[in-house]
């Protein structure tokens, strides 16, 4: 599955490329260049924060490892669950898994979930989004993160790491999400401070390996020792604009091709059009549904967020780090993504019209009394 799906990609990367030097006429051309761009902001965002993640696994393994030993977990879970896939999550929780397979489901499978949701999703949407959207995106949110630890699992299992293992590692992560949730929930206000924060924390420690990089390679200084070749993030970041430039073009023409399928379905489900091309947008990249926010519908934008949680970069960014650093887990990352993805979707889409049903009684019983 996962080779087919890369080739796949790749197939539309050619073919983009092909429709940009030859004038666009498939409209796949300008698809194939707005992911060859993204090299640019994914530079921007990555290369520090990977040039650094050495150095910052070293200092959290001796803050860390006591704290593991003593409760017999993994450390590698602490930093997956903290930084994304591609923002140094894979790179720390493989330097201090106390094994090779546990190393690659935290750092490829609860980073790409967990830890994208804490130190991306959430801090970029809420610098997006409008004020009065934050109550959608928080219900999004709290239902998206329920169903991580059911895709960590079956990604666990498809791995086929020991069920006792597995589970054992995955209370923290379960009980983590559960106090996510709760505190959205129940202290949004707060939350958003400390999300909003974390997010500046992560921006600001990428730009000093940035700039640490940027020193080194222009005056030849080393500021800090032990930081990753440039040439390692680099190489990162190309393949990941590549896989964009395929993954643009493919969901570019599956969304031509069904749309009138997705708009049919987007009625039965009481989502309209943009709702319906967030879904499939937040395939490639959940920024595609935040800029189109305003646009959906109330229901949408909470099964939007919901899918996003998981469900967002599968065939995007993260794929194309994925393949790059450990492409024997990509089976794993797109089931895992896919699973929680699609119960977070049928969840979202009950519980919203459960709560609408309870609202409408509850409408209905008060103008019966008066």
């Amino acid at each position: 599955m996962d080779k087919f799906v890369l080739y796949l990609i790749g197939s539309f990367f050619v073919i983009g490329g092909i429709d940009y030097i030859t004038g666009n006429h498939l409209k796949l051309g300008e698809k194939f260049e707005e992911g060859i761009k993204t090299m640019g902001a994914l530079g921007l965002g990555m290369i520090g924060i990977l040039s650094l993640a050495p150095v910052l696994t070293n200092f959290l393994s001796a803050q860390i490892s006591p704290i593991s030993k003593v409760f017999h977990l993994d450390p590698s879970i602490i930093p997956a669950a903290f930084l994304a896939v591609d923002m140094g999550g894979f790179q720390m929780a493989e330097k201090l898994a106390l094994s090779n397979e546990m190393g690659a489901f935290s750092g490829i499978i609860i980073a790409s979930t967990l830890g994208a949701t804490v130190s991306f999703s959430i801090p970029v949407a809420l610098g997006m989004l409008a004020k009065e959207d934050e109550k959608y995106f928080s219900k999004g949110v709290l239902i998206g993160i329920i169903t991580i630890p059911i895709g960590c699992l079956v990604a666990g299992l498809w791995q086929k790491i020991n069920i006792t293992v597995l589970v054992w590692n995955l209370i923290p992560i379960f009980v983590f999400t559960i106090m996510l949730g709760v505190g959205l929930l129940k202290a949004q206000h707060i939350f958003i401070k400390a999300f909003n924060l974390f997010g500046k924390f992560i921006v600001t420690l990428s730009t000093v390996g940035l700039l640490l990089q940027g020193i080194d390679v222009i005056f030849g200084v080393k500021l800090v020792s032990g930081l990753a070749p440039l040439s390692e993030s680099t190489i990162i970041v190309g393949k990941i604009a590549f896989i964009l430039a395929g993954a643009y073009p493919m969901l570019a023409m599956l969304s031509g091709i069904f749309k009138k399928s997705f708009n049919a379905l987007g009625e039965k489900f009481g989502m309209n059009a943009v709702s319906v091309a967030g879904l499939l947008g937040n395939l490639a990249s959940n920024l595609l549904i935040f800029g189109t926010y305003k646009e959906m519908n109330p229901k949408g934008k909470v099964v939007c967020t919901a899918f996003g949680v998981s469900g967002a970069f599968v065939f995007g960014g993260q794929f194309g780090f994925v393949s790059e650093v450990a492409p024997e887990m990509l089976g794993a990352f797109i089931v895992a993504k896919l699973t929680a993805g699609l119960i977070s979707i049928t969840l979202a889409l009950w519980l919203y019209d459960r709560e609408n049903k309870k609202i409408h009684l509850n409408e209905n019983g008060g103008i019966h009394n008066e």
